[in-house]
């Protein structure tokens, strides 16, 4: 499942495409599509949940202004349970076999491709910050919004103009 709704927001791309839909806002839990802009020509309002408030689905560390673009997010704050005080979430390190402790409690990759986008957003957080910047250094194919486990927000500076947040770190190339 760590890529499934990537491809299927792929595909309603191409059908989207296929039938000349001008606009859409797709939702696929974690994956957004954002096609077109809206009826007005302005671009889509896509939130980036808080990971300190994931009860609260009016909390957001940002808002991001897309168009023709896909956004998924891959985060620890939602799919989780706690036994004896220890919290384990669902996203697995490979090496171990068990819940990643990266330093990331967020990670949203805004791309073109949605299979790409979904991917690398489970790929990054397995990396952690340090890791992950110095990917996204060395491609030019997506951009990210990364928050770790002290609310610090980190975005990369492609997506610097397009995001709505109170404070943040710009990552540069």
């Amino acid at each position: 499942g760590g890529i499934a709704k990537g491809y299927a927001s792929d595909r309603l791309a191409d059908i989207f495409r296929e039938h000349e839909i001008p606009r859409a806002l797709v939702s696929l839990g974690g994956n957004v599509l954002a096609w077109g802009s809206k009826a007005d020509g302005s671009a889509w309002r896509v939130g980036i949940q808080d990971p300190n408030a994931p009860s609260d689905p009016d909390a957001y560390v940002g808002i991001l202004q897309l168009t023709d673009a896909f956004a998924v997010t891959s985060g620890s704050y939602e799919r989780y349970f706690e036994e004896n005080g220890q919290i384990y979430h669902h996203i697995m390190n490979p090496r171990t076999g068990r819940p990643t402790d990266s330093g990331l409690v967020s990670v949203t990759i805004v791309a073109d491709d949605g299979f790409l986008a979904d991917g690398l957003s489970t790929a990054l957080f397995v990396m952690g910050l340090d890791d992950a910047i110095s990917f996204w250094r060395a491609s030019n194919d997506f951009e990210a919004v990364l928050i770790d486990s002290d609310g610090t927000i980190y975005v990369t500076e492609g997506l610097a103009d397009r995001i709505t947040c109170e404070l943040y770190q710009v990552i540069s190339r």
